[in-house]
């Protein structure tokens, strides 16, 4: 009978923090693989294993493989992340008809770097616990110095209290430890958006991309966030070529990218405007204006407003009804167009 092989992903990183541990591990693995895995791992030892840094690392890597394999890959590195002090393994085994199986490894451990950044990640997004929560990351921080996720973890909560400075600082420093997780980078961008730095922003999020996967929510978040610094930047092809993309996907309404549907809707509509294809532009408004989501009444206004603009570019009188509702809503540019275009 020939073997069914599947497409795997492998990608993350775990921090060990001594040799003795270290040493431990490659102890480990290498007695696992003769007494029990045999030849069904995915990797070697060898070049999983790095001693300058006492870590194994997994940069993202796309392998064909059979059931057996992925499984008792995936079981030696959750032996082996009992040891960690920080980081993770991410898996996917992906089947034919899109089916996918999905597994986040990390320590959970009573080491008190493990315990305290666990602690923190459950409280950073509960309401009114934040300096908790980053005081808690301080603390695996300072038992474990290159601790990049709870720098990134530390980050997010800065961003969330408007200490962008301290936000950026702990995302860059996530990153010097962690080049390869991307919620560092998408961090970063996020900064960067506040400060009006479209440029470097939309490099993060590109670099986002580069190291996620089309089946994470933060692939598709920063596809639609480079398309908005794009737009800031005034590349409208590149930005309706990002959009399209987000647009193209069939997000489930429990995927957290599935409330930014209308608003993605609306950027689009916005960079066909500036490549002057109004007929586009008015149908990408449409569509935008016909997406229910009460928490973006923004989005509504603004598409409204630019609606409003591709109308009269395309000569059509009722642009003025579009301005007036856009006005009403408390857009002050509306009004100031409805203004001079009725004088």
């Amino acid at each position: 009978m020939q073997q069914v092989t599947f497409r795997l992903v492998f990608k993350g990183r775990l921090d060990f923090g001594n040799e003795r541990t270290f040493e431990k591990v490659r102890q480990h693995w290498q007695s696992r693989m003769e007494n029990y895995f045999k030849n069904h791992l995915l990797f070697k030892a060898e070049e999983a294993l790095r001693l300058e840094d006492y870590a194994l690392v997994i940069p993202q890597q796309k392998l064909h493989g059979s059931d057996k394999a992925w499984r008792m890959t995936v079981e030696l590195f959750r032996e082996l992340a009992q040891y960690a002090t920080a980081g993770y393994i991410a898996a996917w085994c992906l089947g034919d008809e899109g089916t996918a199986e999905q597994t986040y490894i990390e320590p959970v451990s009573d080491k008190v770097a493990v315990q305290e950044f666990l602690r923190g990640r459950q409280l950073v997004n509960v309401p009114g616990k934040e300096m908790e929560a980053a005081q808690a990351l301080s603390r695996a921080i300072e038992k474990y110095e290159r601790h990049a996720l709870a720098y990134e973890r530390r980050g997010y909560v800065n961003y969330k209290l408007g200490n962008y400075n301290d936000a950026l600082h702990d995302f860059e420093r996530s990153i010097s430890f962690n080049p390869h997780h991307p919620d560092a980078y998408y961090g970063r961008g996020k900064v960067r958006m506040i400060k009006n730095d479209w440029s470097g922003a939309a490099e993060d999020f590109d670099l986002t991309i580069k190291n996620s996967i089309a089946l994470q929510p933060i692939y598709w978040s920063a596809r639609l966030r480079k398309g908005e610094c794009l737009l800031h930047l005034k590349k409208y092809a590149e930005a309706c070529k990002e959009l399209k993309l987000f647009l193209g996907r069939n997000f489930d309404r429990s995927d957290p990218n599935y409330r930014h549907l209308r608003r993605a809707t609306y950027l689009l509509g916005k960079a066909l405007l500036g490549l002057n294809d109004f007929a586009a532009a008015i149908e990408a408004f449409d569509r935008a204006l016909s997406i229910q989501n009460v928490e973006d009444r923004r989005s509504e206004m603004e598409s409204l407003l630019h609606r409003a603009i591709a109308k009269q570019q395309m000569g059509q009188p009722e642009f003025t009804g579009d301005l007036l509702i856009a006005a009403q809503m408390g857009c002050v540019e509306a009004a100031r167009l409805l203004d001079a275009w009725r004088s």
